[in-house]
């Protein structure tokens, strides 16, 4: 890796006998080898240590934090135990309505393409068929907008499927259709939603549990909007500051980091976060690989590091 600036390290995903092997997800040994790897090319710092050093600008360029995504069960049963081995704290970053009657169902759709189908490329090929069924010309007109740009090229992980699943449900569908197409295949595959529930994400208790361990929980908005950029200020304002409030009431302090969800946000969403007092926040790619502000840190996939590291 050659990234000379401070940054985070991603991740999202792990897999046990309790949690299904996924795209991208790593076993308890894939995470124990980044771990002791990354520790010998950089200063692995606590989220704490970091969020102090940011703040203070005093961060070297080989300081680097682990950070967590989605309030994942799997990252409190597997890396957590994992990060008490090495003494390290991380950022974990989580999005509220998880937590709700009416999750976003973000994780829900992933886990409905990891076990209901032979592997992914199986989804986005019955994907792929019911939305050109939709409109045949429009789903080329679609394809050829997207081969002619560099879609979603800052996430060199992204298989050509991948990138084409994202332009057609964030630039072509859009959240109502998406859903109800992702609706009508969970139901020809008789795919439980209350079933899978249960064991996606963390509880209340587990957050407090982490926060107890001094690990730093912080926002990543309230429903993780894919694109918080075309929201319109009002409803981005709504996203983080019902994000902000239901974490800082459950944990009973301020909350001063947070993540962008998909790496998307705007100059609007960096007022709304400093005006709630968030300080430190995150991107989701090394794109721009410079440290812009507090609000805008680099991160780097675990898949890039995990590539590398076997490369």
């Amino acid at each position: 890796m050659t990234n000379s600036v401070s940054h985070s390290v991603m991740f999202h995903h792990f897999h046990n006998n309790n949690h299904p092997r996924s795209q991208g997800s790593l076993s308890e040994t894939d995470f124990r080898d980044l771990l002791l790897w990354l520790r010998k090319k950089y200063t692995l710092v606590g989220a704490s240590e970091y969020s102090k050093k940011i703040l203070s600008c005093t961060l070297s360029a080989s300081d680097i934090c682990l950070s967590f995504d989605d309030a994942l069960k799997c990252q409190y049963d597997i890396a957590i135990p994992i990060l008490e081995e090495f003494g390290l704290d991380a950022f974990f970053f989580v999005y509220s309505s998880v937590f709700s009657d009416s999750p976003d169902f973000l994780e829900i759709y992933r886990l409905f393409r990891t076990i209901n189908f032979a592997d992914i490329d199986s989804f986005y090929s019955d994907f792929f068929e019911i939305v050109e069924q939709l409109d045949t010309g429009e789903y080329k007109k679609q394809n050829f907008a997207y081969q002619s740009m560099n879609y979603l090229s800052a996430f060199p992980f992204y298989s050509e499927n991948d990138k084409w699943f994202r332009y057609i449900r964030d630039q072509y569908l859009g959240p109502i259709r998406y859903k109800e197409i992702m609706s009508k295949m969970m139901l020809i595959h008789g795919f439980n939603v209350e079933d899978a529930k249960k064991n996606i994400w963390m509880s209340e208790d587990d957050l407090k549990t982490i926060d107890e361990m001094h690990h730093v929980v912080g926002l990543h908005s309230y429903s993780h909007p894919t694109q918080m950029s075309k929201l319109k200020l009002e409803d981005q304002d709504r996203e983080y500051s019902k994000n902000y409030r239901h974490l800082s009431d459950l944990l009973g302090h301020p909350i001063q980091s947070m993540s962008h969800p998909c790496g998307d946000y705007n100059n609007d969403t960096l007022e709304i976060l400093k005006r709630i007092g968030i300080s430190i926040g995150f991107r989701s790619s090394m794109s721009v690989k410079e440290i812009k502000s507090s609000l805008e840190i680099p991160r780097e996939d675990h898949a890039n590091v995990f590539k590398e590291m076997n490369s």
